[in-house]
């Protein structure tokens, strides 16, 4: 057999590539640096760019400087009306920022300013912010106030006013004056600037022209103002930017600040960027330099879209000049995508004034392919003729390779029709490379055929079960690992066959598919197997010639997340639907309309005596009371009924499809009647009858918007409850308005105890003797102002029989700031706290158990302030003496001679303190029954060792009075009135107390 003859493949094709790589490298070289008319064109373009970028930047400083920042008229409008209080009233004047009836008449008179200021100006905001605090103290602590003020916006200020300004938002604005001017509430809308509550920092727009006025009180007001970088209001994404300006009066006190805003995207309209480029594809960028050194600015606007194509919205940007072209830069130092025009900079601040340093500049940004287009088209031409150049070259290659590619055609043939089952065996080339390549093939062929065995038996170990697939279009082949099929739990179908009988077991499985994107090609199984139920992930992945699968026994984790959904939507006490899956559902329903929904009613439900059961046998019985009662709802409901718990004592039932309100009304009387046999047995085996109050509200009659239809429901059943328990009523509309301030206040207190919207205030209790604070009295204050007073809290919490929320809030909320005054030193470690507990009202095991476990260290400091009202319990007082006893704390008995019957209460009750009623205290050093009074008071206190609080002193004569009298304690606005965070005690008044001792 002749010997094939066998040469290098290097040999055959490297000479000619290297002659012909050679000529081409020597004529593109000739070609392109030959000159540089090329940079010479790309110089003009760039600046014609920064002539462009000048006009805009004039433009844009001519209005701010000119007309955005003319706050003259309004800044004097609102300092008339604060010099007008503070000369009427320097008290008040004093309250500016924390009491809202003296704010909220400032904001009033400043609306018209605001309201002009967007007008005239045409800017997209106005705001005015109140403030006397030394903003950096609270800023270095982080102990943030929230501040009085008006934030309104008008998002188009181009388009003509309204009449009765409806084209204002309001973003931060006080209720009453929200009512009153009829201003529309963004979304984001609060009664105030709230960085307090929500603890964001204090914006710039306030903290920094505020500062500088603090600071630099020998400045004009115009000298003091600050442009803002971009921010945003909480709750609002809105980007904008402001311009503000401190509210001096002419004896130098700051008093807040004015000021306009800019939104980000009312900028980009005035400032358009298709005037830098044809295409449009350009940008401007405003940004801020401060320090006034280096070229590194932070972003304020970008108007188009070339930096976010190639920035990716970066806030800031370090500008690097360009190596390649005057006046000219680039971002980071990388010019291959944008380049920037120079530097301008607008003129927005007089020389040393407090920002001078801030420097505003105006950049254009083109991307190098548009600002160089007629270059490029040049360069296009020398493209060509490398082009055609290249194509000869190709043309000689081909020739060449003709001549030694049989060889390698031959070598793929045999791989191409190789079995991809089965090792490769090629044949030999005669070609020396291409024979070591083939054997090369033949190994990798065989360990990758043995990698795939021991892999394959890797996945039948692991847990998951797991099959692929692939099918190669264009080979007509199929791949099949050997689980594929037994991940369908299918074990007859054998591991070879072809594409079309794969694709006819696949459409044996088709009818189980219960899920599928078929965006993303992905396929769910739900498939029979004896009585239960597995699943299986099908992924398909389409190439150009092949599709490629993978399957997956998802069982487990579909099981799992199902018992999570479960978990989601159902109450886990009665396992019925909970308040979420509940609003789900209706939601759903609603929106196929009438004619799915028919006639339907709502019914709402509250168990009647569930408070007595779990006081009398335990929370453990309540909560089968519960659950039978959820049990019994089911049973004696329609299946097509929704029924769910909504909270701890009240369910929903939705009755629709029905053709008339008889026919549900027969449905509910059937329910009723049943759920009035049921019974819950007791320990003592006594039945224990269930018994509860409904109200119902009919759709489409009532409303066809199923929020109101869970209001009149509830409505209807609260006017149930106050005639008597036991009964349904429907519900009736005239009624509702009639108590419709009822109803509203009633969802305040539940908004109130829900969200916790109460604080406490501390009003020290001084001990005659040393004159050193010896307790604190815990004084509640709502945060809401629909309810603003205590009195309305607990007339409203009795008339919603909500007093045990509000006794547990007082306990709880009490004790967390009192301990985080003690932690933070405020208050000395061993000073009591008087806690005013609700009468005939105590916290139950559960939450006495929670509270210890909190506040375990400081339950020796408690003293429980009673009134006469708790007399009517003997049991409930007898529990709240001998907690007191436990603890190690004391009782006190509170406004000690406001009834008649304060003497019963003193017999009754073993108490440590007496605090005398403050109507008796006031003006005691003029009446001498009084003085007869307290003497009687204190020698019958003494002689059972009970001391003496006096109560409501707010004067020297009646502090001098009580003292002589022997009160051992005194309280009152003459020391300090009740504060949030705790005061020092006057040191002359407390040398005048001690002076009275001797």
């Amino acid at each position: 057999m002749r010997q094939i003859r066998q040469n290098s493949i290097l040999k055959r094709i490297l000479v000619p590539l290297l002659l012909l790589v050679i000529l081409q490298v020597a004529v593109l070289a000739g070609l392109l640096f030959g000159g540089g008319v090329m940079n010479r064109l790309n110089q003009n373009s760039v600046d014609i760019i920064n002539e462009r970028v000048i006009n805009r930047k004039n433009y844009l400083e001519d209005e701010m400087v000119k007309r955005w920042s003319n706050l003259d008229s309004a800044l004097n409008g609102i300092n008339q009306s604060a010099e007008k209080l503070k000369t009427d009233d320097a008290k008040k004047f004093s309250r500016i920022d924390s009491d809202s009836s003296v704010y909220t008449g400032l904001l009033d008179e400043s609306m018209e300013e605001l309201i002009s200021l967007i007008r005239q100006n045409m800017v997209t905001g106005a705001f005015v912010v109140l403030n006397t605090k030394d903003l950096s103290k609270e800023e270095e602590s982080r102990g943030y106030q929230n501040k009085p003020g008006i934030y309104i916006r008008d998002y188009d200020p181009v388009a003509a006013p309204s009449e009765n300004n409806t084209d204002l938002l309001a973003e931060r604005m006080p209720s009453a004056l929200v009512k009153k001017w009829k201003i529309g509430m963004d979304t984001g809308w609060n009664s105030g600037f709230d960085f307090k509550d929500s603890s964001v920092d204090y914006y710039s727009f306030l903290y920094e022209p505020y500062m500088a006025a603090e600071k630099y009180p020998e400045l004009k007001t115009a000298d003091l103002a600050y442009w803002s970088k971009t921010y945003t209001l909480a709750n609002n994404p809105k980007e904008v930017i402001s311009y503000s300006v401190p509210l001096r009066l002419s004896d130098g006190t700051v008093y807040g600040v004015l000021g306009i805003e800019l939104s980000t995207d009312y900028l980009k309209k005035l400032i358009s960027f298709n005037e830098l480029s044809e295409n449009k594809n350009s940008a401007y960028i405003l940004g801020v330099q401060d320090g006034g050194k280096g070229n590194q600015l932070q972003n304020v606007m970008v108007s188009g879209p070339a930096y976010n194509m190639y920035m990716k919205q970066s806030k800031t940007i370090n500008l690097v000049a360009s190596k390649d072209y005057d006046n000219a830069f680039t971002i980071g130092g990388s010019d291959a995508d944008l380049l920037c025009s120079n530097v301008h900079y607008i003129n927005l601040y007089n020389t040393n004034t407090p920002f001078a340093d801030q420097k505003w500049a105006l950049i254009g940004v083109v991307p190098t392919d548009q600002l160089f287009s007629f270059s490029n088209k040049f360069n296009k031409t020398l493209v060509i003729v490398v082009t055609a150049l290249f194509i000869a070259s190709i043309i000689g290659v081909l020739v060449i390779s003709i001549l030694i590619t049989r060889p390698v055609i031959s070598l793929a043939s045999d791989v191409k029709n190789s079995n991809p089952s089965e090792p490769i065996a090629l044949r030999r080339t005669g070609v020396k490379e291409l024979d070591e390549l083939g054997g090369s093939f033949e190994k990798l062929s065989s360990d990758v055929f043995q990698a795939s065995r021991k892999f394959a038996q890797i996945l039948r170990m692991a847990s998951i079960k797991i099959g692929g697939f692939e099918i190669d279009w264009n080979e007509n082949q199929l791949f099949m690992t050997e689980d594929f099929f037994r991940v369908f739990r299918s074990e007859k179908i054998r591991k070879n066959m072809s594409i079309e009988e794969f694709t006819e077991n696949m459409e044996m499985f088709r009818r189980y598919v219960s899920r599928k994107n078929e965006q993303d090609h992905i396929y769910i199984f739900e498939i029979p197997d004896r009585e239960d139920l597995f699943w299986v992930r099908l992924s398909i992945r389409y190439e150009e010639d092949k599709i490629v699968g993978l399957a997956e026994d998802i069982t487990k984790e579909t099981l799992e997340l199902k018992k999570m959904e479960y978990e989601r939507d159902y109450d886990l006490l009665t396992n019925i639907l909970n308040r979420r899956a509940f609003n789900a559902r209706l939601e759903q329903l609603f929106q196929k309309g009438k004619d799915v929904l028919g006639t339907a009613a709502l019914m709402m439900i509250d168990l009647d005596n569930l408070k007595f059961l779990n006081d009398s046998y335990g929370h453990d019985f309540g909560d089968k009371y519960i659950q039978k009662t959820a049990a019994g709802l089911k049973k004696y409901t329609p299946k097509e009924s929704v029924v769910a718990r909504m909270s701890g004592d009240e369910f929903f039932v939705f009755f629709y499809g029905y053709d008339s309100k008889d026919a549900i009304r027969k449905k509910i009387n059937h329910c009723w009647s049943k759920m009035d046999e049921e019974y819950l047995e007791l320990p003592n085996k006594q039945k224990f009858r269930l018994r509860m109050s409904g109200g119902i509200a009919w759709y489409p009659d009532n409303t066809d918007d199923y929020t109101k239809l869970i209001k009149y429901a509830d409505f209807a059943m609260y006017k149930v409850k106050k005639r008597g328990k036991g009964r349904y009523g429907e519900f009736d509309r005239e009624s509702y308005f009639q108590d419709a301030y009822l109803l509203q206040n009633k969802e305040e207190l539940n908004h109130l105890i829900e969200e916790e919207l109460i604080e406490y205030y501390f009003q020290p209790i001084i001990d005659v003797k040393t004159g050193e604070t010896f307790a604190y009295e815990a004084l509640m204050r709502s945060r809401l102002d629909s309810i603003p007073t205590v009195y309305e809290i607990l007339s409203l919490a009795k008339q919603e029989s909500k007093l045990y929320e509000i006794e547990r809030l007082t306990w709880f909320k009490s004790m967390e700031s009192f301990v985080d005054l003690v932690q933070s030193k405020a208050v000395k470690r061993g000073t009591r706290v008087f806690i005013n507990s609700i009468p005939n009202q105590d916290l139950d095991e559960k939450d006495v158990e929670r509270f210890e476990l909190q506040y375990g260290e400081y339950l020796d400091l408690i003293v429980q302030e009673i009134t006469e009202e708790e007399r009517g319990n003997r049991m409930m007082q007898a529990k709240k003496e001998e907690r007191m006893h436990r603890w190690g704390g004391g009782i006190a008995i509170d406004d000690y001679g406001s009834g008649y019957n304060s003497e019963h209460l003193l017999l009754s009750v073993t108490a440590q303190y007496l605090k005398i009623d403050m109507k008796i205290i006031r003006d005691i050093h003029l009446d001498r029954n009084k003085q007869q009074i307290v003497k009687n008071i204190i020698y019958y206190a003494h002689e059972r060792d009970i001391r003496i609080i006096a109560e409501g002193v707010e004067a020297y004569e009646e502090m001098q009075t009580v003292v002589k009298l022997g009160a051992d304690y005194i309280q009152g606005y003459y020391f300090a009135k009740p504060s949030l965070l705790v005061q020092r005690i006057d040191e002359q008044k407390k040398k005048r107390l001690l002076d009275l001792q001797s």
